[in-house]
């Protein structure tokens, strides 16, 4: 099974308002590279596959018509640049990934290439790019770009893609680089070629900046559920992050993902899904309750009513409680519409209904189907139930709260799943990057749609 930690570059990731548990340490930790070197250190002793960086362009300023509220509850912001984090934390680590979010929507092709092809060099092997389309509407008021409604930031990034792919792998030959001193020859340019492409969004000549690095592609993460964003992961994406309901009904949108995958002309199995969930962990049943009761505490609900409203492109607070959601939902992200649907099918999800289910704290419960609660022992339980019945081949979890959460997964969770059987005890020496890992030793190319 492979398991990845999520994280921000910003305080509190995730989780509004619990930079202030006692043990917090993100607040300030998140701009400092002593806090990201350690982290990864502790990450890799345990084993895990890969952290991922979550970030967001622009700041979220739908709730109550302002970027207050998300201020005032640090929902990502302030933040910084996770892409700068990553080769300082490579250089104390040997082994762990490390994947990043990466805009299809803000970024030019061009520079996407470059950035991932010198984070695959510098982490020697090491990257993944987690493949977004930029859904807030306060990006283009930055001047980053012009805001594309849900599905024509999936067309763009159809194209965008396939420029990336072509730059990475078409431009330089593999015996490009001969370094011949005598002859005063770095490279031979018959063997650098120009990609020359024209498409609907981009024209690209190349060649590419950077001569081939270890993967040369990096390992494409992909998140989206709707029906446009899993028809896109099943095309591209080789690691898809997923935000399953229930190990029953998660089964159907695994197989529905992998479907998908077959009629695309991709080995199912090439896609590896992993399902993204909270984890609280705690040694007896006693202190896990007292996690709960400390999680009511720490909640800020209007922090997540903040990072709610951007996600799904209204603000919620400028309609009466009655309201159903299906009128009033924008063109942000609409996966977490699509996970409404799956915590209530048939239910139809009022305005009143999402802000309470959002700003009420709840305490997790063992039994929940969507977080990972409890003791050692049951949520292990639950970790080997989501991975029969779901399909699924492991997890991106989210520690809550963050620094004690980090500490008790690798303390508490891991040497159970280990002495289970479940997770690796070593890195085998054989997968020296971050695919072979996913896809075994000696697999170096994309598991996806070739590029045309």
């Amino acid at each position: 099974m492979h398991l990845n930690v999520f994280t921000q570059c910003s305080p509190s990731p995730q989780f509004k308002g619990f930079w202030r548990h006692p043990a917090d340490r993100t607040a300030t930790g998140y701009r400092s590279l002593e806090y990201w070197t350690e982290l990864a250190g502790r990450l890799e002793r345990a084993c895990v596959d890969a952290l991922f960086f979550a970030d967001i362009h622009g700041v979220y300023d739908n709730y109550r018509g302002s970027w207050g509220p998300a201020v005032r509850h640090a929902v990502q912001i302030p933040s910084i640049d996770p892409v700068l984090v990553i080769p300082a934390a490579a250089a104390a680590t040997r082994s762990l990934g490390f994947a990043v979010t990466y805009s299809t929507t803000y970024h030019a092709p061009y520079e996407c290439a470059r950035l991932f092809s010198s984070l695959d060099h510098l982490t020697g092997g090491r990257i993944a790019w987690n493949i977004v389309t930029s859904y807030l509407r306060s990006a283009t008021a930055n001047g980053l770009g012009d805001y594309l409604d849900h599905d024509r930031r999936y067309d763009r990034a159809d194209e965008y893609v396939a420029v990336a792919r072509a730059l990475w792998e078409r431009s330089w030959e593999d015996d490009a680089v001969v370094r011949d001193a005598a002859a005063d020859v770095f490279a031979d340019p018959a063997k650098v070629h120009e990609i020359d492409h024209k498409g609907d969004w981009f024209e690209v000549r190349g060649p590419h900046q950077c001569e081939p690095s270890p993967q040369r592609t990096p390992v494409l993460y992909q998140a989206g559920s709707s029906p446009r964003g899993l028809a896109f992961a099943a095309r591209h994406a080789e690691v898809v992050f997923l935000t399953l309901s229930d190990p029953e009904n998660g089964a159907e949108q695994v197989s529905r993902l992998r479907g998908l995958a077959a009629e695309a002309g991709r080995d199912p199995r090439s896609v590896k899904a992993l399902q993204g969930t909270m984890v609280m962990v705690a040694e007896t049943r006693e202190e896990a309750r007292r996690r709960a009761e400390e999680y009511v505490t720490l909640w800020s609900g209007e922090g997540q009513l903040a990072k709610w409203c951007g996600w799904m492109d209204v603000d919620l607070a400028a309609y009466p409680d009655e309201t159903p959601v299906s009128e009033v939902a924008g063109q942000g992200s609409q996966s977490f519409v699509g996970f409404l649907k799956r915590l209530g099918p048939g239910r139809e999800w009022t305005v009143g209904d999402v802000r309470y289910l959002v700003a009420t704290p709840r305490r997790p419960r063992r039994s929940s189907p969507v977080t990972l609660f409890g003791t050692v022992t049951e949520v292990a339980d639950r970790i080997e139930e989501w991975l029969t019945v779901a399909d699924v081949d492991g997890f991106n979890l989210i520690p809550c709260p963050t620094s004690q959460g980090i500490d008790d997964i690798c303390d508490l969770l891991i040497p159970e799943l280990q002495r289970r059987g479940l997770f690796r005890t070593a890195y085998d020496p054989a997968e020296q990057t971050l695919r072979e890992r996913y896809f075994g030793a000696g697999v170096t190319g994309v598991q996806a749609v070739p590029t045309p």
